[in-house]
């Protein structure tokens, strides 16, 4: 990992820093002036969220563009090579390996900047209240949890195959020349590890108290959806536990943010939804454990998705789409997010097409959402009641008939992360993680057969070449 930089220019636009980035470059005696007061923290960390969003990472590769072509998502124009290459997973085409290569450079740079707050916590222990310590700590484990959980994900192997010989480097402690390399039973160790210590400092979130929108005079705490909370966290060691084959733990993990559900994610009403034309909620936002907040949302659909790029650089053609949602027409995910392109042969994605509302919530880009849980415990628990009415409960909030067949579960599952995650990369890693040997294509193309080297993705030359 040659690249591996310290990625401190994320403080560029936080007005607290700018003094002193003006007239000094980084060095140790620039660290110590960013963290000799809460508020440098407090900036550092929300540098960290805020780039999350660069197009790399959640702003459009791991959200809503190249992960989801990756798992069939969209018809590509062939005029678009690079995004066709993604689609039949021509992945040593040059386009291709650039991709990975800033996913991988960017989300280890974060990871370096995670480990230097965490380093700082400690050398100046002294500015921080021990709510503080406890709160910045426990999200920076979780986001070097979710970070490096996703890179598994997809330069990882199809994990518990009776080969799994990709290593890959777990960082633990802020460096720029040590490069620690895991087996991946090892890196999965190290994941669940630091979401372990994440829910343990994370004991008094405020979010257990006062949910994920409340607001506070003190900005930091406020919003905690915007951020990596108790409850995110929870799910995420669900989502960890499963991918790596712990069904016990995941079905533990997901029953805890259950008895949360009711009162701090309620269900989206579908008014909010269907009866609400002018501002439709469609990324059904009271649901979402965590989210990405992205000033520029809205790029996403005017870049790709608009019908107005004639036909959109990505798109479904309408058959695909009624296939989709052929179990109930009237599903809220089909019609207020689906819409008819300048013809009527294909559909455009608008989940994040602006709206007029000034919600928080129409920037929002979902990482986390509620749904999963009900997925997990469906796939996992050992009582079948408890299995089909977990799946039943999103099906009914949802606006669709439930299911009676129990012996259907595992294939309407399947079919309802291809309904439910639209546009925010879960797809692809669910099909890796249950090895799916054929893809169903959204596009003209047929169906597309798959094996272990289509999920793995190479590794980037700067990491091979340094081995």
């Amino acid at each position: 990992m040659k690249n591996l930089f310290l990625l401190f220019t994320i403080l560029l636009g936080l007005n607290s820093c700018n003094s002193w980035l003006d007239v000094q470059p980084y060095d140790r005696v620039a660290e110590d002036v960013v963290f000799e007061s809460v508020k440098g923290f407090e900036n550092a960390l929300n540098g960290i969220y805020i780039e999350l969003n660069t197009n790399s990472l959640y702003g459009q590769y791991l959200s809503c563009e190249m992960i989801e072509i990756m798992a069939q998502r969209y018809s590509v124009n062939k005029s678009n090579a690079f995004n066709y290459d993604l689609m039949l997973h021509k992945y040593t085409e040059q386009g291709c390996k650039a991709r990975f290569a800033s996913i991988w450079k960017d989300a280890y740079s974060l990871i370096a900047n995670i480990n230097l707050l965490l380093k700082n916590c400690e050398s100046h222990r002294n500015v921080l209240t021990d709510e503080y310590y406890n709160l910045l700590k426990g999200e920076c484990y979780a986001l070097r949890a979710f970070l490096h959980f996703d890179i598994f994900r997809l330069f990882g192997p199809v994990y518990d195959l009776d080969v799994m010989t990709v290593n890959l480097p777990y960082y633990k402690e802020f460096s720029l020349d040590k490069r620690p390399s895991c087996k991946p039973d090892e890196f999965m160790n190290c994941v669940i590890e630091d979401l372990h210590r994440a829910d343990s400092l994370l004991q008094d979130d405020p979010v257990l108290q006062e949910g994920t929108d409340m607001v506070h005079d003190n900005a930091f705490v406020s919003y905690r959806k915007y951020r990596l909370n108790k409850y995110g966290v929870q799910l995420l060691l669900a989502r960890a536990e499963l991918y790596r084959g712990n069904k016990e733990a995941a079905l533990v993990a997901a029953r805890k943010v259950i008895d949360a559900q009711e009162q701090w994610f309620p269900w989206t009403e579908r008014r909010e939804i269907m009866d609400n034309t002018r501002n439709p909620d469609r990324i059904f936002s009271s649901e979402l454990l965590f989210a990405a907040y992205y000033n520029a949302r809205e790029e996403i659909f005017t870049n790709y998705f608009s019908p107005t790029l004639e036909p959109a650089q990505v798109y479904s053609p309408k058959k695909h789409i009624d296939d989709l949602f052929t179990w109930d027409l009237l599903d809220w995910r089909n019609r207020p997010i689906w819409l008819e392109g300048t013809t009527r042969d294909y559909r455009c994605f608008h989940k994040y097409e602006d709206v007029s509302s000034t919600e928080v919530w129409t920037k929002l880009i979902p990482l986390i959402r509620m749904t999963e849980m009900y997925y997990i415990i469906a796939e996992t628990a050992t009582d079948e009641t408890e299995a089909l009415d977990a799946l039943n409960t999103v099906l009914f909030n949802r606006g669709v008939k439930e299911l009676e067949d129990k012996t259907q579960l595992a294939g309407m599952l399947r079919d309802e992360y291809r309904r439910e995650f639209f546009g925010e990369g879960q797809l692809f890693f669910y099909y890796k993680r249950l090895n799916v040997k054929v893809l169903h294509s959204y596009s003209e193309n047929a169906d597309l057969d798959m094996d272990a080297a289509k999920y793995v993705v190479p590794l980037p030359l700067s990491e091979t070449d340094f081995r």
